[in-house]
């Protein structure tokens, strides 16, 4: 019993209402129909349509029915707003409820508290009775979202754009984000998005970051740098600008640059930005490169170029120190052409393949090449890197003042000459050579060609 009164007085709470509405008035009353007990409610509300507060209800209604004091309307929705509303709504892309006539789903046709007649408290309360999953799960909206101004950005009848814009993508954003739209303006190289489609980085509505992007750093780069991705996953030595901090950010500017690959300075000024300051790795110690160079004026090819990439992988590399290619990591090896493949790309393989020549460099007593004497071996070989150091060094031809062998340094004592050089590294006693005249350092049995040659000391 108690059960059925509640289940009774529910049903009367809503046809109430509306039995309301249907009460036909006195025969004498002379008001309008918001006037009258069952419509007063219109007048008292924020915003009230023009016709009735004009008491002109018949321009959109006419009376059905005397008697039982009923209404119909008198035309089609779209037809009885446009036949005021003339001005229209032009556009390609029209908004569903337009398309189909049905002004009433957004707008209440009497009166109401939000402007435009909002049947909502305001548009973005309006727009997510349909669209609520357009802000699920964001963390950070976007200014105009957060403002509840989706009209900011979007028109809400029609528009000749996708998604109802007031103009394309791009140039929707650049109204208000006028700092991207300059920095782009005059710069040599501009990431491929910022020209076709901001939303193909960013969720113009929402994000997981303040910076509103789709994924984060470098997920979101990887979408489309494919090979990138790739070479970092198979990396066995990764670069720590990739991986740290703000990862691709680190070096790239996303949206447009004077330098190519989207730097965010030259090549060289980046690299010392991180390499001003010595590193530990798994490999040993990176030097302070800003200070080795500031230090040492002989400097190696690629760095004279500006340009670390001539030898490193900038995102991640199979071999050590971000190495392109194959280049021996230990003092000793025993001499094969693939060990040396970085050094090759530039210098010829036949330096240290032949073992007479007259022209392949200069390090040579006569015409003995003392490369092919240090580095080709069967056993020991000496590497580039026992006399040479790869980035800078004071003494000409990058050659090294001192080398790393165990625990100690080995100062190498080196001095050139016009026509040759001497040194006395901890490995040999002195030795000289000479390229006009060959120097007899240690005499060994005359050739059948009467000539002497420099032996190693052991």
């Amino acid at each position: 019993m108690k059960s059925s009164c509640i289940a009774a007085i529910l049903l009367l709470a809503f046809v109430a209402p509306s039995l309301a509405q249907r009460t036909k008035p006195p025969p004498d009353y002379k008001g309008t129909c918001s006037d009258a007990n069952c419509h007063d409610g219109y007048a008292r509300r924020t915003f009230v349509h023009g016709p009735v507060s004009a008491g002109a209800c018949e321009t959109c209604h006419t009376e059905e029915n005397t008697t039982d004091h009923t209404f119909k309307f008198k035309g089609a929705t779209a037809e009885m707003c446009s036949f005021c509303h003339e001005e229209g709504h032009p556009g390609s892309v029209q908004h569903g409820p337009f398309s189909e006539g049905q002004c009433t789903s957004c707008h209440d046709p009497h009166a109401a508290d939000a402007a435009f007649f909002l049947k909502a408290e305001s548009t973005s309360a309006l727009c997510a009775d349909c669209h609520a999953d357009a802000l699920e799960g964001l963390t950070h909206l976007h200014g105009p979202v957060a403002a509840g101004g989706c009209t900011a950005c979007h028109d809400a009848h029609a528009s000749n754009f996708e998604a109802m814009l007031f103009a394309p993508k791009t140039e929707t954003c650049n109204k208000c984000h006028s700092e991207v739209r300059d920095q782009v303006m005059d710069r040599a190289y501009i990431h491929q998005p910022v020209k076709e489609d901001c939303t193909l980085c960013h969720n113009p509505h929402g994000g997981a970051s303040r910076m509103l992007l789709k994924t984060s750093v470098p997920q979101l780069c990887y979408e489309c740098h494919e090979e990138v991705a790739t070479q970092v996953k198979d990396a066995k030595v990764p670069h720590g600008a990739v991986t740290e901090g703000q990862s691709c950010l680190n070096c790239h500017d996303p949206h447009a640059s004077d330098f190519q690959f989207s730097l965010l300075k030259d090549p060289m000024t980046l690299c010392l930005s991180c390499h001003d300051k010595k590193i530990d790795t798994p490999h040993g110690p990176v030097a302070d490169m800003k200070k080795l160079f500031a230090e040492n004026p002989s400097v190696h090819g690629p760095i004279a170029q500006q340009q670390c990439s001539g030898c490193h992988v900038t995102h991640g590399s199979p071999h050590f120190s971000l190495l392109k290619k194959e280049y021996p990591e230990s003092f000793y090896t025993s001499y094969a052409e693939e060990q040396y493949a970085l050094c090759f790309e530039c210098h010829e393989a036949d330096m240290v393949r032949d073992e007479r020549t007259e022209k392949l460099t200069n390090f040579r007593n006569g015409d003995q090449n003392l490369h092919y004497v240090h580095v080709n071996k069967d056993k020991k070989g000496r590497t580039c890197r026992a006399c040479h150091e790869v980035h800078a060094s004071k003494q000409p031809n990058h050659v090294t003042d001192s080398v790393k062998f165990g625990k100690w340094d080995l100062p190498i004592h080196f001095d050139k000459t016009e026509t040759g050089g001497s040194c006395q590294p901890g490995c040999h006693k002195p030795y000289k050579y000479d390229r006009s005249s060959a120097v007899v350092n240690v005499t060994k049995p005359t050739t059948d060609t009467g000539r002497s040659a420099n032996r190693e000391g052991t």
